[in-house]
């Protein structure tokens, strides 16, 4: 069995839904599950919430404050809170275990349902108390759940913040004795009377004893002189308390435990091997899943922060070694775990994930969202550490390659919206394969319907490129002849009426690409008996380049994207270039001066020396007459891969950000970028991932 979800009212920041539903539910994975999130989602607050409604075997007591309760206004708060959990899969012997309080999901599967009630309550004196009942069945007819049954629902639980020094050392509340005490190698003879240690500790007891009552010198010994010295304390009818003896310990199992301490052979050992060791202890307490051992019960273990303390390669050791042993068919261990790390994210199935964002629970498991398997296999591979960043923002940015990725934080600093202190990520997909990001933040018709919740609301904005070239670049390179092009679909069909290939055989990513003969576009679409039509397919593929071919291909394209995308649910703008790409719209904008600077200086060694002098001062005077035959030449070392598109992205954020010392030139920038029309787009996009908060129109729940 594993607990299948978990809803919480009026616990923590979670208070209650206006039609009395809880706040929030969880549902998790059978196996594997990572909360993510920002900073108060409430990650520890659904950790917690399973801790007091389960227990844990180590014991420790969870003791109710204030601030478990819901704060709905100021110092103003609830005076209950309830969670109630659901396990599902119970085997046969489970669910005659827990016959008593068994209930039936709606596919008539067994279903546990376990609940807390916590309740603010006063006594007959007027004195506050807090109420705490644990109950278990439907709720129609749920009842006390008893003491036997409780113990086989708990948890093993890593805290956060792990002092794993401390944790290890002896002392009254050593840790270290709670997890040995919840051991099988202890449990079974816990009483300690014919525990091993038991017998080991009494006869260290007694030969103890022996060594200080024997003499040692004149028939005296220490015991004798300490009861000599004691008697003259006592009047006579007390003598008997002056008996004393000497002992190392106590020889109860629980005060052997709590003399332990545990290491390494290595010494001076640094936090993160000692929190290694510590969390090595913890998962002792996990239940021994051996072959000829019957398990009842859950097997969950709760983990926050799992990467305190370890560095990146150990933090991605720990969390194969966890999915790997839940990989044994024999293993029905449940993770719960917590993290903040983008590294450790990006290590794990994005399938174990769930993402906490305005209080809601977001399961990313395929009946959840709109991916597909293949999808999955290919966020494994490329949704590396930057990426995984966007677990834990307030607003994300996809962008197509490194040019957006350096250049836009310069630009959302200077509009005003620095992207750090707004929460914003920015991703680069390295391509244009956006919709696989999409689908990871759009929800399914089971979420939207039968699980009615709304979609997640993270704003989201792509950034692309339109990629249709101007008639500026036909005129310039002296390209007069047509092009070959199957622009859509429709096309595609149409052409292939004079071929014997079907839709379906072929390959669509060409579609939109021009070629300069028939011949190579047949080739790369893996058209046949194409010559034998060539008037005909002519007809359909041959492009003249005119000023209306470039409208209405670019009008066209945009179109066909933002179509693309507009049927996710995700909280999604799509924001195009009005011209071919980033940096010819730069080329047209009130950036050009700069981006001119930047691409003079990568491109030449000494850049302000003789003709390179002489050739960057004849540009920056063309710029005067503003015009697309100059947008074009400043443009075309980049088109041409005469210089790097990275480095001069990043040369113009430099100088942009050297602007921005000088408040004033900072300012009189900022209002000539906002106001242009070429760079509209990258602020619409920016300022959508910094303050978007509604949900999409028309999602209705």
């Amino acid at each position: 069995m594993f607990l299948k979800s978990i809803s919480l009212t009026n616990f923590r920041q979670f208070g209650i839904k206006d039609n009395g539903d809880p706040a929030i539910t969880v549902v998790f994975n059978p196996s594997f599950n990572i909360l993510v999130g920002e900073n108060d989602a409430g990650k520890t607050a659904i950790i917690d919430s399973i801790r007091y409604l389960l227990g844990s075997v180590s014991d420790e007591f969870d003791k109710i404050t204030q601030d478990d309760f819901h704060c709905f206004s100021k110092d103003l708060y609830c005076d209950y809170f309830y969670i109630e959990g659901i396990f599902a899969n119970l085997s046969d012997l489970e669910a005659g275990t827990f016959l008593e309080w068994l209930s039936f999901d709606d596919q008539n599967n067994y279903e546990l349902r376990v609940s807390l009630r916590v309740e603010k309550k006063k006594n007959e004196n007027g004195q506050e108390f807090i109420d705490r009942k644990i109950q278990a069945g439907h709720k129609s007819y749920e009842s006390r759940l008893d003491n036997q049954a409780k113990n086989l629902l708990k948890t093993t639980y890593l805290k956060p913040l792990r002092d794993a020094s401390n944790e290890l050392k002896p002392g009254f509340r050593s840790r270290l004795a709670q997890i040995l005490k919840a051991h099988p190698a202890f449990k079974n003879s816990a009483d300690g009377s014919t525990h091993l240690l038991v017998e080991a500790m009494e006869e260290a007891n007694q030969k103890i004893e022996g060594y200080f009552k024997e003499e040692y010198t004149d028939g005296h010994s220490l015991v004798q002189d300490l009861e000599s010295l004691l008697s003259g304390f006592y009047d006579s009818n007390d003598q008997s308390k002056s008996k004393s003896r000497f002992s190392v310990s106590r020889t109860d199992l629980a005060s052997i435990l709590r003399k332990l301490s545990l290491d390494t052979e290595n010494i001076n050992l640094g936090l993160g091997n000692l929190n290694l060791l510590f969390i090595a202890t913890e998962l002792l307490l996990m239940k021994n899943n051996s072959e000829d051992k019957i398990i009842i019960g859950p097997q969950i273990t709760l983990i926050e922060e799992i990467e305190a303390h370890l560095h990146t390669q150990a933090q991605i050791r720990l969390i194969k070694y966890l999915e790997e042993e839940l990989e044994d068919a024999n293993n029905e261990n449940q993770f719960i775990l917590t993290s903040h790390s983008p590294n450790l994210v990006a290590s794990v199935d994005p399938k174990n994930i769930i993402l906490i964002d305005s209080k809601i629970a977001y399961p990313l498991s395929e009946e959840y969202t709109e991916l597909e398997e293949s999808d999955y296999a290919f966020l494994e591979r490329f949704l590396d550490s930057t990426k995984s960043n966007l677990f834990f923002a307030k607003g994300i940015i996809f962008v197509e390659g490194d040019s957006e990725m350096l250049f836009l934080p310069a630009l959302a600093k200077l509009i005003g919206y620095p992207l750090h202190k707004y929460g914003v990520s920015l991703v680069n997909v390295r391509g244009t394969s956006f919709e696989r990001y999409i689908k990871l933040f759009s929800r399914s018709e089971l979420w939207l319907t039968d699980m009615k919740s709304p979609p997640i609301n993270i704003p989201i904005s792509i950034i692309t490129d339109v990629d249709i070239k101007p008639k500026i670049y036909y005129t310039s390179e002296n390209i007069v002849k047509p092009v070959y092009s199957i622009k859509n679909i429709e096309e595609l069909e149409q052409v292939l009426i004079y071929c014997e290939e079907n839709t379906e055989d072929i390959v669509a990513d060409q579609i939109g690409i021009e070629y300069s003969s028939l011949k190579s576009l047949a080739k790369d679409f893996c058209l046949t008996y194409f010559e034998q039509n060539i008037e005909h397919i002519n007809q359909i593929v041959k492009k003249e380049i005119t000023p209306e071919y470039i409208l209405t291909n670019s009008q066209e394209k945009i179109s066909l994207l933002q179509n693309k995308y507009s049927k996710y649910n995700a909280n999604l703008k799509v924001h195009i270039s009005p011209e071919w790409t980033l940096e010819y719209c730069l080329s047209k904008s009130v950036l050009a001066p700069l981006l001119l600077e930047a691409i003079h200086e990568v491109r030449y060694k000494n850049p302000y020396t003789g003709i390179k002098k002489r050739l960057f001062d004849e540009q920056m005077a063309e710029l005067a007459n503003a015009s697309e035959i100059v947008a074009y030449k400043i443009f075309k070392p980049v088109n041409d891969k005469l210089v790097s598109k990275a480095e001069v992205a990043q040369g113009l954020a430099i100088k942009i950000n050297q602007i921005m010392k000088d408040r004033t030139k900072g300012e009189e920038l900022k209002q000539k970028v906002l106001a242009d029309n070429n760079l509209l787009y990258l602020v619409d996009a920016i300022i959508h991932a910094a303050v978007a908060t509604d949900i999409l129109e028309g999602i209705k729940i």
